[in-house]
Parts: structure tokens; C-alpha cells; sequence
């Protein structure tokens, strides 16, 4: 795992500032704090930071070709390398390192663009072509590496993070007000915007090209695959040897290496089949909140790991590292992101690299196999389809006033259709409150169904629930998940590996019936089934309560001092693009016990701490 960066001036006139560069390379010292490395030409600059996992006296980047003429800069892991460098050798190339970032260079030489069918891996790379002065970028399928760019007239700069990028003087801070409004909607801010004008992100399956005058972005893969024409047992032996594969993959490695063992289904399945694979004790890694509770897992992470044999180990987190962490975890994040996962996330990451250089994940088994419980719901509400909206908007309405508490969201969507209720549904501000949050010069600037119209995309072949799961997979899981585990793995210097994620197994699962996935009221049936095998039956068969952080609790005690601070200040730094007005009344609301607030207030301070840590101003309470 590593950080990338590099500025391209277009004209070829402007000369590049080698201490730049170097400092945008520094800013992401905790990718890579094992080696550091630069390429200047006349009109192209590459930066590399490296934490090494492969053939650690080789491999340094930026890596060149033997002729001198093509450059790479590549962050990831490319698990297919081996068979790729044996069909290289065999069309006459020859390799002076065991690196995966030589066999990406060949493979350009040999297919160019055509060379990311050839990949299996997470991966963000750029290549530059002296000869075409071509730099051409690229981002894995399900968006596991992220990579930033910005372009000005005749400057184009991209990194593994924003923060480097902010350090180029071409690179404006402006917030974008659309970024804004889709943030304040699903705590995250969706693909290609990032909150800052200036920069974009490069989406996940897509791939860049700046060649003379022209930059030129496509999609090179889409999760778009054709129904499984298979019995169900055949697809949960596939689901089991595709899993079985996949791990093995990713157990290549030249240091030691854990995995994330929360307990619940995913993960624990994820250590079963390292612990198969191993000749050696899995070394396992939990995080638990103080007090216990609901929110804490730990319990069955210890279960999970005396079945297995595995070298378990276990950090319990207090409310008061999470107030003195927010600030920095927030800032690492790059932009406003306001999963509460987050710091839990970075302090299991920390912990584990006390031992650990690389560990394994369950990222992206609920959105594969119907795991969350929002899932259930919306299968139910597929049944209302064909009864007019307005019939079914009014009985919404009506009983929607009769019940309170989890239910009365569902039942307002009854009256809407995709892809509006998918966007109502995951809307932690609704529509109707953000019009009231932001300031109407800002609100003024967007497009009341923008995020409506960004969904239409999923739904065009179909409204069922694996349309559902396929949009969460490359909205949710891309630019939530997928982005706090980089962020938070990275700030620690740890490499996370996601075997669910392997683009084959996701291409397979995509293509079952949605009926292997939620059947008879049982959410993640077939990969249940798999489990049985290898897992107790008490794990397999508790409810599922995910990595849900007890944010009541953090902001009502030891972050109270901090939300008072910070959002009843009249200077609030959010409070020029927010109604203080609004935000007031919110926050008291929730000091009344108003339970729907919490996670708006959440989102709000997330906010607020963000824009005060990019601007150097203290954060009472944090680091």
C-alpha cells in the first residue's frame, strides 16, 4: 500500500517545482513510511511513498521502463501478478524485481489501456508515456484505492489524497455547494464531486487520459452481470471456492499479517478460511466500546477466535479517546465524512499494526448478500409496486402519523418510487430539512433532485432487490466504507485487504436470484450456508448489529463540551454555508431526548470540526 501523486504542466513550457512535489509526496508519509521517490521530467512529476509488503529491496517507484520511456507511480496490490509476469516472460519480457508495479509496466507495453482486463486487485495507478506524453490513470472496479485529480487550464495534479493536492497553489479550497447537500443527505460525499469544486474523484472502473489537449475519462468495467444459470448448490459451492480463492490471494505477503475479527458473520467467516489456508496461529484483531452494550461485539470476536485456534486480541475504546481523536481522524479523512466508524476503525487499525503490517476485512459481504436490515424492508415494499403512488402515498402518510420510532421512515416512502425512496431511505437529512439548513444562497445552488437523478442509473434494467444491492455496492460501499477503511487503515501505515471484493466473486453474487440472498426472513442465506461448515452456530444465526458506534452516548458525555463549543459559537466556520438558526434548534431538540437529531447533530459538527481543522483553527476538546 502506498501514496501516489504527480503534476503534469500540459503547455510543457511552465517549469515544475521540485520542492512541491516533495512536499506533496511528505504530506502522505503515513501511505508509505518506508521509502519515498521522485521522477521530474520536462513537463511531468511523479511522487511515491511506499509501505512495503512485496520484495522489499526491490520494487522502488517511480519505476521506468528498460528503454527509459515510460514511468509508473501505483498504489495496491495486484493479486494476479505471478501468472501475468509468466505470460510476460513468455512474449519475451524480462523482470529485475518480484514486484507487482513491474509486471503493470510490461502489461502497459504489451495492451496498453486494454491491460486492466488483465487485473485482479485493488489498485490506483499513473502511468506516463514520454513518447505519446500520454499520463494515463486508472482505478479498480469496486473503487478499494482512491485517486484525486484537479485540472486548471494547463495543469493537471493527482493524489492519493486531497490533502496533497491541496498544496498545490493551482488547487482551490472553494467548497462545491451540490458536494454540500449530498454530505448533509448520506454523510458522505458521492462520486465523482468531492466537497471541494476543484477536485474530482476518479470513480471506481474508470480509467483517465491526458494526452496533448485532450482529457478523457470512461467506465472500463460496469456491475452489470447476466442472471446465474445454475442450481443453488452449484452457486454456493462457486460462492465457497471463489471465497476459499480469494483469501488465498490475499494472504501473499512478505510481512506479517491479521485480520479485523468483529464477531459478526462476515469477518469471522474471513478468518475461518485464512485459518484453512495458514500453517500458523491467524492473529486476530477486535475493538470493543467501555461499558459494553449492544454497540460491543467483543464477546463473540472471542468466540469466534477460540474455535479457530486464532491469536486473538482485543482493544476496548473510551469515549474520551473518541473526543480527542475526532479532530485528526476527521482531517485524515480528506473531506467530510461522518461514519462514527471512523475513529473506532483508525484505533483498531493502530492497535493492529502494533503486531501486523497487513490484515484482512469483511467489507462488502452485506451489500453482496442482503445483509443489512433496511434490506427486509425494502423487499417488503417491492410488493406496494404496482399499486398507484398516490393510493399508496396516502396510506404511507396516514399510518406513517400513528407510529413512531424505525418504522415511520419506511412507511413514508410507501408512496414513492425508485429511485426516490432508495434515496429517502438512506437520507440522514431528508429533502425537506436541508431546505431548511442551508443558507438559501447556498441551497440556491442546487438542484433539488440531484441525488434522485444520480440514482436513475441503477434502476433502468429493474426495481428488485438486487438492483437495490448493486446500487449500494458502487454508491455506499465505494464511498463510504471502502473510503474510511482506506483513510483510517493508512493513517495507522496499514494495508487493508478486502477479499469479498475480489471482482469475479462480486460479478458471480451480482447474478444470483435475489432469493439466495434473503429468503424465508433470513438475510444472507446462501453465504450463511457456506458459513455452517466453519462456523459456530451461534454466530451464523444472532442478529446482526454491525460497527455502529454509541454516538448518543459520546455526544451527550464526553463530546458535549465540544458540540457546545463548536456549534453554539456564532463564528462557526459552517455557519456560512448553514442556518445557525437551524442548527440551534436541532441541537436543542436533541438536549430534549429527541432521538431523530442525534445523527443530524453528527453530521453537522462532523462539519464543523472538518472545516476547522483545514483551516488551522482549534477544536475544543480534540487533537
Amino acid at each position: 500500500m502506498c501514496g501516489i501523486c504527480g503534476v503534469l504542466e500540459r503547455s510543457g513550457h511552465v517549469p515544475i517545482d521540485r520542492n512541491l512535489v516533495e512536499a506533496m509526496t511528505d504530506r502522505m508519509g503515513h501511505r508509505g513510511p518506508d521509502d519515498q521517490g521522485l521522477y521530474f521530467s520536462d513537463s511531468i512529476a511523479l511522487g511515491h511513498r511506499r509501505l512495503s509488503i512485496v520484495d522489499a529491496s526491490g520494487g522502488r517507484q517511480p519505476m521506468s521502463s528498460g528503454d527509459g520511456s515510460i514511468h509508473i507511480v501505483f498504489n495496491g496490490e495486484i493479486y494476479n501478478h505471478q501468472s501475468l509476469r509468466r505470460t510476460l516472460e513468455q512474449k519475451g519480457y524480462r523482470f529485475s524485481t518480484r514486484s507487482d508495479t513491474e509486471s503493470l509496466l510490461h502489461l502497459y507495453e504489451e495492451f496498453g489501456d486494454g491491460m486492466l482486463e488483465h487485473l485482479d486487485g485493488m489498485f490506483a495507478f499513473a502511468i506516463w508515456d514520454s513518447r505519446r506524453r500520454r499520463l494515463f490513470l486508472a482505478r479498480d472496479r469496486l473503487g478499494i484505492k482512491p485517486l484525486y485529480y484537479s485540472m486548471t487550464n494547463q495543469t493537471f495534479v493527482f493524489a492519493s489524497e486531497i490533502k496533497a493536492l491541496l498544496l498545490h497553489p493551482s488547487v482551490s479550497r472553494e467548497i462545491d455547494p451540490i458536494a454540500l447537500d449530498g454530505y448533509l443527505a448520506l454523510q458522505y460525499v458521492p462520486t465523482p464531486r468531492t466537497i471541494f469544486s476543484a477536485v474530482k474523484k476518479l470513480p471506481a472502473g474508470h480509467l483517465l487520459v491526458v494526452e496533448h489537449d485532450r482529457v478523457m475519462s470512461r467506465r472500463y468495467w460496469e456491475l452489470n452481470p447476466a442472471a446465474a444459470e445454475m442450481s443453488i448448490e452449484e452457486g454456493r459451492e462457486r460462492v465457497r471456492s471463489g471465497l476459499e480463492a480469494s483469501v488465498r490471494a490475499r494472504l501473499m505477503s512478505d510481512v506479517p499479517l491479521g485480520v479485523f475479527l468483529s464477531g459478526g458473520l462476515d469477518s469471522s467467516l474471513i478468518a475461518a478460511l485464512m485459518a484453512q489456508q495458514m500453517d500458523r496461529p491467524v492473529k486476530s484483531y477486535s475493538i470493543g466500546f467501555e461499558g459494553g452494550g449492544w454497540h460491543s461485539e467483543t464477546e463473540y470476536a472471542e468466540l469466534v477466535a477460540r474455535s479457530l485456534g486464532a491469536e486473538h486480541h482485543t482493544h476496548i475504546v473510551s469515549a474520551m479517546e473518541i473526543g480527542q481523536l475526532l479532530g485528526s481522524v476527521l482531517e485524515q479523512l480528506d473531506e467530510p465524512l461522518a461514519d462514527p466508524a471512523a475513529i473506532p476503525t483508525y484505533l483498531l487499525s493502530k492497535f493492529a499494526r502494533e503486531q501486523v503490517t497487513v490484515c484482512l476485512t469483511g467489507e462488502g459481504a452485506d451489500e453482496l448478500f442482503a445483509g443489512y436490515r433496511r434490506y427486509a424492508l425494502e423487499k417488503s415494499m417491492l410488493t406496494v409496486e404496482g399499486i398507484p403512488r398516490g393510493i399508496r402515498k396516502v396510506f404511507g402518510t396516514a399510518a406513517a402519523r400513528l407510529i413512531t420510532g424505525r418504522l415511520r421512515k419506511p412507511l413514508l416512502s410507501i408512496g414513492l418510487d425508485q429511485p426516490e425512496r432508495f434515496v429517502f431511505l438512506r437520507s440522514v437529512i431528508p429533502a425537506s430539512a436541508r431546505n431548511e439548513l442551508l443558507r438559501s444562497e447556498v441551497g440556491s445552488q442546487v438542484d433539488s433532485d440531484h441525488l434522485e437523478r444520480r440514482m436513475e442509473r441503477h434502476f433502468v434494467a429493474g426495481r428488485g432487490l438486487n438492483e437495490i444491492l448493486r446500487a449500494d455496492t458502487q454508491e455506499w460501499l465505494a464511498d463510504d466504507l471502502l473510503m474510511k477503511v482506506d483513510k483510517m487503515s493508512m493513517m495507522a501505515s496499514l494495508e487493508a485487504r478486502v477479499p469479498f471484493l475480489d471482482h469475479k466473486l462480486v460479478e458471480l453474487v451480482a447474478g444470483f436470484p435475489a432469493s439466495w440472498k434473503y429468503r424465508r426472513g433470513t438475510s444472507k442465506w446462501l453465504l450463511k450456508d457456506v458459513a455452517r461448515s466453519v462456523l459456530p452456530k451461534q454466530v451464523i444465526e444472532r442478529p446482526k448489529h454491525g460497527f455502529m458506534p454509541p454516538i448518543t452516548t459520546w455526544l451527550r458525555g464526553d463530546l458535549a463540551g465540544t458540540l457546545d463549543e463548536c456549534l453554539l459559537d456564532p463564528q462557526a466556520l459552517s455557519y456560512s454555508y448553514l442556518r445557525a438558526e437551524t442548527v440551534r434548534s436541532w441541537i436543542s431538540r436533541f438536549k430534549r431526548g429527541d432521538a431523530r437529531m442525534d445523527l443530524r447533530i453528527w453530521i453537522i459538527l462532523c462539519l464543523e470540526i472538518w472545516m476547522r481543522r483545514i483551516a488551522d483553527r482549534p477544536v475544543p476538546g480534540t487533537k
